[in-house]
């Protein structure tokens, strides 16, 4: 019989929004290939404060009325409003800044981000397991429910994210068919994903190994446009200053491109060693040296080959380990906060 779960996030595309959480959907559309029986109770918190408490109503009504095995909570915010009903074990996953905090332009945590990551932290003792994107995640959490965590970094399409010949993807883009590009994947107006620092990089390989270098912007694009993106890219500039598990250096990767990026996350663990991939300090030397190497080089096929570990239905098998285990033990699951 398949395991039902009430899936629980703040992160989900919709009309308004139709680009925020496309991750979060993806890995629900995976779990339902997976053979889940998945109800979605999305937050729309992002304009409205008081839908938070709404779904903490929603979620005691739907958990009243129907038998969950599990209710996943899909991001901090989301598992305070999950946490509040006790009929079904809670499963929490983190994506990064839930737990890390978020970063201002100077580098330091934002007052409200760090009281929140606080109560967020706590949440793994009265849930019967959680989910990480990182060994720097798990380390935030409180040592003595740490064994009840799971490092599952998000999955990759691989079939959405795969090699394709360079001219097809120019064209499609209408993008010159010989000018070197980086791309930066990424909104600017985030802080924490620190584009000044990728412009001072791209600056300074204009001003000296490369005038006709080109750095494009891919924010707010649809995401079946990203694949497209990437293959007509040279090189992927990555410069946040705090992460989980990137997506967007997995789905690069899968992608076979060139990758230069800063040692956020998991990031070091999933390039060190990815022939055609940097990781440096976010110094602009250093960044603009490792990017001019990276274009020189050219496409990675070994970064597809170390991704493919990571492909989404394999990662959506790991996730539902960790459905049937607090399903079957609810350990914590009944403690306070």
């Amino acid at each position: 019989m398949a395991l039902r779960v009430l899936f629980v996030t703040n992160l989900w595309p919709d009309e308004t929004r139709p680009y925020h959480g496309t991750f979060v959907k993806v890995q629900a559309d995976s779990l339902e290939r997976a053979g889940v029986d998945l109800e979605v109770l999305p937050i729309r918190g992002y304009d409205n404060r008081l839908a938070y408490a709404a779904a903490v109503k929603e979620a005691r009504r739907l958990t009243r009325e129907r038998p969950f095995d599990v209710v996943h909570a899909s991001y901090g915010h989301s598992g305070v409003v999950a946490r509040m009903q006790w009929r079904a074990p809670l499963v929490v996953t983190y994506y990064g800044d839930d737990l890390l905090g978020t970063r201002t332009p100077t580098g330091s945590l934002t007052p409200r981000s760090r009281m929140e990551a606080a109560v967020f932290k706590q949440l793994p003792r009265v849930a019967a397991a959680t989910i990480t994107m990182s060994e720097e995640m798990e380390r935030k959490l409180p040592p003595a429910v740490r064994e009840r965590n799971h490092i599952i970094p998000n999955g990759v399409d691989l079939d959405r994210f795969r090699p394709i010949p360079r001219s097809e993807a120019r064209a499609r883009l209408g993008w010159d068919e010989d000018r070197p590009t980086a791309i930066f994947v990424g909104n600017p107006e985030i802080a924490v994903k620190n584009f000044p620092l990728a412009e001072e990089v791209h600056r300074r390989l204009v001003a000296t190994t490369r005038p006709d270098l080109e750095l494009r912007v891919a924010a707010k694009i649809r995401h079946d446009e990203v694949p497209v993106w990437m293959a007509a890219a040279d090189a992927l500039l990555f410069t946040s200053q705090s992460e989980g598990s990137p997506n967007v250096i997995k789905e690069a990767m899968a992608s076979e491109m060139a990758i230069v990026s800063t040692p956020v996350g998991d990031v070091p663990e999933r390039l060190t060693g990815v022939a055609g991939c940097h990781v440096c300090e976010p110094d602009v030397d250093a960044l603009a040296s490792a990017l001019d190497r990276a274009l020189e080089r050219g496409r990675s096929p070994e970064a597809r080959a170390a991704v493919e570990s990571l492909a989404i239905d394999t990662v959506a098998r790991r996730v539902v380990d960790v459905y049937e285990s607090a399903s079957a033990g609810s350990n914590g699951s009944n403690g306070s906060l």
